[in-house]
């Protein structure tokens, strides 16, 4: 793997008496898309602020490119294009006038960004919507729109914050694929989204982050098969009968009959799965149809949030139970 990129070292964010963020380290690679995930609150908005030198950290370190962001920020901003969690252009200005603005912010010629806004709108696919103002588009063009503005500058680093919030299912799936692409073109990119199976099949590596601290950092396969999720096998029969039926209870004791649907939970899958074939032909049982569900990302992250960060008691409270 290439060298670091991004390292943050103990980083301690205060607001008054609320401590933000307790001492966070990480690292990522050049050419990585590491994933930051957590709860409401939990702190990747601030974690991002921190990178860009959008905020002033309370201690701790943070580099980005080698500089130190609280000692060069200027220089950090050059090489990072941040997408924040709400649309953030002028929305009285045409979307060329808004991306024309930004490229001379960052010291870009008159000819160089006039080049770079064709580049980014033909990458993107904003060429017809150059001339339309921003605060006209929708939230998928906005969406696309910021991360137009975050690119401007050719950046080597993209913080994206909650990219695909509140918008339709096309939109998102477009914008996930021009984040794939942009891996492929070699940036490295910190993505954090509330949509858990979005940062888990995109990232290579995921921290997750509750109350202000990083509990968990690994790849997303080794989290799911670290806390030995068991699969779902659901099958359905012509017919039950009582031999098939015992048979299959002690396979799994976790298995559920509704009707002529049978369910049991399993680590192994495959080989339970030879077995009930194996059951059936010997009882004379026809199975008509037979799946095996897959783990859910949301599974998977639920187990850690609920691991690391328990439900306080309320006693007496009715929601208890689903207030979660």
């Amino acid at each position: 793997m290439k060298g670091k990129v991004i390292e943050v070292i103990d980083l301690v964010k205060r607001y008054g008496k609320t401590i933000a963020l307790k001492g966070v380290s990480f690292s990522v690679y050049k050419g990585e898309l590491y994933g930051l995930l957590g709860p409401n609150g939990a702190g990747k908005t601030t974690t991002i602020k921190a990178l860009c030198g959008a905020l002033r950290i309370t201690s701790g370190k943070v580099l980005v490119l080698g500089y130190n962001v609280r000692k060069k920020p200027i220089e950090v901003k050059k090489r990072v294009g941040v997408v924040p969690e709400t649309p953030s252009l002028f929305p009285e200005l045409t979307l060329y006038e808004n991306l024309y603005f930004i490229a001379r912010l960052y010291g870009l010629s008159r000819d160089y960004a006039k080049r770079r806004i064709r580049e980014i709108s033909c990458t993107l696919d904003l060429e017809r919507l150059l001339n339309t103002r921003y605060g006209r588009l929708s939230k998928g063009l906005k969406r696309r729109a910021d991360i137009a503005a975050a690119l401007i500058h050719d950046p080597e680093i993209l913080l994206l914050d909650e990219p695909t919030a509140g918008i339709d299912v096309l939109a998102a799936s477009r914008i996930r694929g021009l984040i794939r692409e942009f891996t492929r073109m070699g940036k490295t990119i910190l993505l954090t989204s509330h949509n858990i199976s979005e940062v888990m099949m995109l990232a290579s590596k995921v921290s997750i982050l509750i109350n202000g601290e990083i509990v968990i950092e690994d790849s997303p396969e080794a989290l799911r098969k670290a806390i030995g999720v068991k699969k779902t096998i659901e099958f359905t029969v012509q017919s039950l009968n009582r031999g098939f039926l015992a048979r299959i209870k002690a396979l799994s004791n976790n298995t559920v009959v509704v009707d002529k649907k049978v369910r049991v939970k399993v680590e192994k899958p495959i080989e339970v799965i030879e077995k009930i074939l194996s059951i059936a032909r010997e009882t004379q049982v026809v199975i008509e149809d037979i799946y095996v569900e897959p783990i859910l990302w949301e599974d998977v992250f639920k187990h850690y949030v609920e691991e690391y960060m328990p439900r306080k008691e309320c006693k007496g409270c009715p929601l208890y139970d689903v207030c979660g």
